[in-house]
């Protein structure tokens, strides 16, 4: 006989549970992140209320008008919370003279008061609370860049970008999503649905398969220009280190330098909008280009082979790629082929 001892040293959840956990103001607020110090800013011109968090906001009117402000961040040198810090902060607001000045201290630290979880001295703020990644990933970013892609985020336009998808080309993507259930083993996911028919049916699960060995083949030459797929691209071969069994620390190293440049490159590619936002208020919907590409059904769909196992996608260029048991490393080597 032992005396067992356990100790909590993780607290998970999605972001609006952890934010009522640690008693943060959470993805909304004017300091919306709970690991660092990055500040929001709201869309010029605009009654829309939303905070949003861009490394690069030098040609914000109200970042420029302020000798203060923070121009740009640094993705590998962000202001980063600590321990001590945010339980100061938490005390400052909770012991506010009044009530305004609490509201004040909590906008200015997004922070609304002294956790009942900072008894437990095994757990660190902000550490120990990280983002889960279903969250992060599958139901968030994922799908927003979904929304990106087919014009439906937030009424945010191209700007002077192109890389939102035609309306044809992306039903004809989800059909052929829909219709790999087909052939698709069962071992290796469950049936895909339609993201445009049966979007309460994506799950976390099939936005994940759907981006590692769907996505890569059905968005490859979709796009109007090849940055935006090489760019879709990079981010599936970071994510697929992100579910190695093993990482080692030179893979974490590469990931921290990775993703810090993938979101820098997003910012490049989505800056003309904001940059047409400061232009005209009100972010007026525009029709992409890309809107203009006719695809069917019939120009890019799943045919079946002889075998059970195996499929044949045929594309626009009529390549043919079959896959069969080794599939998902087949898939591999397709997308680094086609990101070159």
């Amino acid at each position: 006989m032992f005396l067992l001892c356990a100790f909590l040293i993780i607290v998970a959840g999605d972001i609006p549970a952890i934010s009522m956990v640690m008693r943060i103001k959470g993805h909304n607020g004017y300091s919306p992140c709970r690991m660092c110090k990055i500040l929001g800013i709201r869309v010029p011109g605009s009654r829309n209320t939303t905070n949003y968090v861009p490394l690069d906001r030098s040609q914000h009117p109200d970042v420029r008008s302020s000798a203060s402000a923070t121009k740009k961040y640094d993705p590998l040198r962000l202001p980063m919370r600590t321990h001590d810090e945010m339980l100061a902060q938490g005390k400052e607001v909770q012991l506010a003279p009044t009530a305004a000045a609490a509201e004040r201290l909590s906008k200015k630290y997004g922070i609304k008061g002294v956790p009942i979880l900072r008894y437990l001295s095994s757990l660190k703020f902000p550490k120990s609370f990280p983002y889960d990644f279903m969250h992060l990933i599958w139901e968030n970013l994922i799908k927003n860049l979904v929304l990106l892609w087919t014009g439906g985020f937030k009424g945010v336009n191209t700007g002077s970008e192109s890389y939102e998808l035609g309306q044809e080309v992306w039903e004809a993507i989800c059909e052929a999503t829909a219709a790999a259930g087909d052939t698709l083993p069962s071992s290796y996911c469950a049936r895909p649905p339609n993201p445009t028919t049966e979007r309460s049916a994506c799950t976390a699960d099939s936005w994940s398969f759907w981006t590692q060995y769907i996505g890569p083949v059905l968005l490859h030459q979709k796009f109007s220009k090849a940055k935006y797929y090489k760019h879709f691209v990079k981010l599936v071969r970071m994510l697929r280190v992100c579910l190695q069994f093993e990482i080692s620390r030179q893979d974490v190293a590469d990931l921290r330098v990775g993703f810090a440049t993938w979101v820098e490159d997003f910012e490049r590619f989505v800056f003309p909008c904001y940059q047409s936002c400061l232009e005209v208020p009100g972010l007026a919907k525009t029709p992409s280009s890309a809107s203009t590409t006719n695809m069917t059904l019939n120009e890019l769909r799943l045919v079946p082979s002889p075998s059970t196992h195996c499929f044949i996608l045929l594309t626009v260029l009529r390549r043919p790629v079959q896959f069969g048991l080794h599939g998902p490393s087949l898939w591999k080597d397709f997308v680094v082929d086609c990101s070159q």
